[in-house]
């Protein structure tokens, strides 16, 4: 398939369009015909059944309602056949062979092919990637013409089955928004759209925002959008705007309808031209601001003050990452044992787990000042994980720690100034195993978790008396056994430290469809901690001390030459 910008944008993990790009018709119905898609449709002639069922399984493509796929049907399975909405994608070498002789057909006529492969995960009807190892089969029951003798699929399977390679060439990863509950923190939810036909991909866009977050981010934060409907097709009006036309929200107020803006020029901004005009009935969805340009999206979102350099240990105490210096305070006097440690992201807060005689415990308070002891007995505990605040300058009152690798806790700072430990409903987590490492997005909705050395991606839930992990998901399940360590790179990307001596640092994208290794350069393994954030060094700990990098390819240097003993170095959050 051709693609829009001249590059697989599932690959690299972004969506990057040309802005001067100029469709000149663009509607949630495609205008574009299957032959605009695919020229010429023809069978491949003379091939045998295995190579009719490969033929069959690289050739599907929704957009067209698989027409290039039906053409390896017989013609009564080509026009019944109505597959499910998700997909199932393999890695691109699968096996497609027949069965076992006793149980082929006694017709010559007739064969089954068994379809084997390593599957990667589904696209859903939400258009979200799940992650899914493992083995995949399903068999196929062929049937060949005598008179032309070609063969064709009797019984196609009940939902399509693609290659990763040929996934990357038909789909494009958009990020559509939403935002963190009761905030206008925005929060990125990766969806993969069909790249043709090319000129109805915004249309596209818009109706997949409209019918909301992906079924594993559904709980997990608020969508503005929930009662629009499209009044008719998007398309790019006489003057080059593209024109957004909604209804259903006239008894929005104009807080509201400026959030539901945000949304569509954020989730637009890969596809659309410099201008978007959002109407209301066809009237501006925000009195007075009739067309939007990328730049009237403020900068809002779960960041960290420039001025906070990050943190690491030094032996028991807290130092400042960028020169080794301790903290203010008794955490950098190294009057606590400390263990582990975590910084809010205003940076006003610290929470520290203690070793003691016997078994370890929380303590939470102000930076630079003596730090309260939770309530919360424990042999083990996490390194601490802090919510953000939604309130511009507020310091956080809650902190997760994972208690003796199996219960979630909070802790939470009640009115009375008590920083209370209240469990959190972890119980999707039941059978992942033991835990060693749980990270919060910086935006509050997501949790990273290192599970018997899985990577799972969990959404946080909230209602007015809990809180709740939800949809847990390994990440990359079959390569990646071996993590240790976890952290948020960004809203959609995360860094994670292994075992691996050929791969010691990894990014994979929050989805789980994608993973880089970063270099080995410099970075002798093992390492044993990482911590990454927007706009930061990548910093992993290893025996020599701390190393840093801003670049997959880059080479790791040392990050404080004269404080090889720093360890454990973290970012706010």
């Amino acid at each position: 398939m051709a693609a829009l910008c001249g590059v697989l944008l599932v690959a690299t993990g972004c969506a990057s369009m040309p802005r001067e790009t100029d469709p000149q018709v663009i509607g949630s119905e495609d205008t574009a015909t299957a032959d605009d898609v695919i020229p010429n449709l023809r069978p491949t002639p003379g091939l045998s059944a295995n190579d009719t069922v490969r033929e069959f399984v690289v050739s599907g493509q929704e957009a067209t309602d698989y027409r290039e796929a039906r053409l390896y049907l017989t013609k009564r399975a080509a026009a019944e056949w109505e597959p499910s909405p998700s997909v199932v994608i393999l890695q691109d070498q699968f096996n497609a062979v027949p069965v076992d002789p006793d149980h082929q057909p006694d017709d010559p006529n007739k064969m089954f092919i068994r379809v084997r492969g390593s599957k990667i995960g589904t696209l859903g009807a939400d258009d979200a990637f799940t992650p899914g190892g493992g083995t995949y089969q399903t068999e196929m029951l062929l049937s060949r013409d005598t008179k032309n003798q070609q063969w064709r699929i009797v019984n196609p399977p009940t939902e399509m089955i693609t290659t990763e390679r040929r996934f990357e060439e038909n789909y494009y990863r958009i990020p559509l928004y939403y935002f963190a509950p009761n905030s206008t923190v925005p929060v990125p939810d990766p969806r993969y759209m069909l790249a043709q036909p090319r000129e109805g991909l915004p249309g596209r866009i818009v109706d997949t925002l409209l019918q909301g977050p992906s079924d594993a981010l559904a709980t997990a934060v608020d969508n503005p959008l929930a009662s629009a409907q499209l009044d008719t097709n998007v398309t790019v009006d006489a003057d080059g705007a593209l024109e957004v036309p909604l209804t259903g929200v006239s008894g929005e107020s104009t807080a509201s309808r400026r959030l539901m803006a945000l949304q569509l020029v954020m989730s637009l901004e890969a596809v659309a031209t410099n201008r978007i005009r959002l109407l209301s009935d066809g009237n501006e969805l925000v009195p007075g601001h009739r067309d939007w340009r990328f730049t009237d999206v403020p900068p809002v979102g779960a960041t960290m003050s420039a001025n906070l350099p990050g943190l690491a240990l030094y032996g028991n105490q807290v130092v400042r990452l960028d020169n080794g210096e301790p903290i203010d305070g008794p955490a950098g006097a190294g009057n606590y044992a400390v263990q582990s440690a975590a910084q809010s992201m205003d940076g006003g807060r610290i929470a520290v787990v203690e070793d003691l005689a016997e078994g370890v415990r929380l303590l939470v308070g102000p930076m630079g000042s003596e730090l309260a002891t939770v309530d919360l007995a424990a042999e083990q505990m996490t390194r601490p994980t802090w919510r953000p605040s939604y309130s511009g300058g507020n310091a956080s009152n809650e902190v997760w720690t994972v208690v003796n690798g199996r219960k979630v806790v909070r802790a939470v700072l009640t009115l009375d100034g008590v920083w209370q430990a209240v469990q959190v409903n972890d119980a999707a987590l039941e059978g992942f195993g033991p835990i060693t490492a749980l990270r919060l997005s910086r935006d509050g909705t997501r949790a990273a978790i290192v599970a018997d050395h899985k990577l799972v991606m969990a959404s946080v839930t909230r209602t007015s008396d809990s809180v709740r992990l939800r949809a847990p998901r390994i990440l990359q399940p079959e390569t990646l056994t071996d993590v240790i360590d976890v952290d948020w790179l960004g809203q959609d990307t995360l860094v994670a430290a292994t075992t691996n001596p050929t791969r010691p640092v990894v990014s994979v994208s929050v989805d789980g469809y994608s993973k880089a290794s970063y270099t080995t350069s410099n970075l002798e393994p093992r390492v044993s901690a990482v911590t990454a954030a927007p706009g930061r060094p990548v910093v992993a700990a290893n025996s020599g001390g701390l190393w840093e990098t801003s670049d997959l390819a880059e080479v790791w240097r040392q990050s404080s030459r004269d404080q090889i003993a720093l360890h454990s170095p973290f970012y706010p959050g």
